[in-house]
């Protein structure tokens, strides 16, 4: 089962309907310090994944996580009759958006907000502004050997205490380099770095009792090779693109070009922003949802 948070006015009383889908890391909780201002004008739904927050033990079961989780988003805008929404993504979960979109009518889909996530994960001749850029080869084969290393573990139905204590530490090492590719900020980086650092602490954060599913995610990213160009040119509906310009997660560069391949794409740059726009510039991130909600 699939938890979702339904905040704010409901039915005829919203102005519209808004549904904001997380990034890995991170749940549905994370959207509530700019929905709650908001929610006296605008209803919101915010699902939380499969794996993560109160969805933690629900489990992945198809190869393409980015397919279950658009498949998850169509039963959710059925359970809600839907016939009109926003849609609104971050990292993964503009992926999912997208992935979505490429599957379902967007007809009840009025406007997409798209936020720090690049059209394509991996660098090759025609794109070099895959996930982490530059690093993007080096970075990824590093998590492709932990993938590889724990995968007979997710086979073997292993619980997260009996995984072997090298494999954990190596496990939340690379998570702690990723979360902190998400910051902008020198001490931001140092902080997920630590925080990831301290088993006890970052598994409070993370639940590690359903911990194959954050597995599934990285299997599939090295796998399926995500790329969204192909479903951007085939999107009528409006865009409005929010980019970290100093996201190291994404460059700027790459996300910039998503409106090479969209008819209709608006371009929100965040100077002052990482991958988490969310926490490097709330203020402004509350000013432009408030904006994208009004539209």
């Amino acid at each position: 089962m699939v938890f979702v948070r339904d905040t704010g006015q409901k039915n005829h009383r919203a102005k519209s309907t808004i549904i904001l889908l997380h990034g890995f890391g991170m749940h549905s909780s994370h959207w509530l310090p700019f929905v709650i201002p908001l929610s006296y004008r605008f209803r919101f739904l915010i699902p939380d994944l499969r794996g993560f927050g109160q969805s933690h033990l629900t489990d992945h079961n198809q190869t393409c996580v980015l397919t279950n989780y658009a498949d998850d988003l169509a039963d959710i805008v059925e359970h809600y009759e839907l016939n009109s929404f926003k849609l609104a993504g971050i990292s993964m979960g503009a992926l999912v958006a997208l992935k979505f979109l490429e599957k379902y009518d967007t007809k009840k889909v009025s406007h997409y907000l798209h936020i720090d996530q690049g059209p394509k994960c991996m660098n090759d001749k025609s794109w070099r502004w895959g996930l982490f850029g530059n690093d993007n080869s080096k970075r990824l084969r590093h998590t492709s050997s932990i993938a590889e290393k724990l995968s007979p573990y997710i086979d073997d139905h292993t619980s997260y205490d009996q995984l072997p204590l090298n494999l954990r530490i190596e496990l939340w090492h690379d998570l702690g380099d990723f979360f902190s590719s998400a910051m902008s900020k020198p001490a931001l980086k140092r902080f997920a770095k630590t925080v990831c650092s301290q088993e006890k602490l970052i598994s409070k954060i993370m639940p590690v009792k359903n911990w194959p599913s954050y597995i599934r995610c990285v299997i599939a990213y090295l796998e399926q090779d995500y790329d969204m160009r192909a479903v951007l040119e085939k999107i009528e509906i409006p865009i409005s693109l929010i980019v970290g310009m100093k996201s190291d997660m994404y460059p700027c560069g790459g996300q910039l070009r998503i409106a090479d391949y969209s008819s209709n794409c608006e371009i929100i740059p965040f100077e002052n922003s990482g991958h988490t726009p969310l926490i490097d510039q709330p203020i402004r991130f509350l000013k432009e949802l408030k904006h994208f909600s009004n539209k």
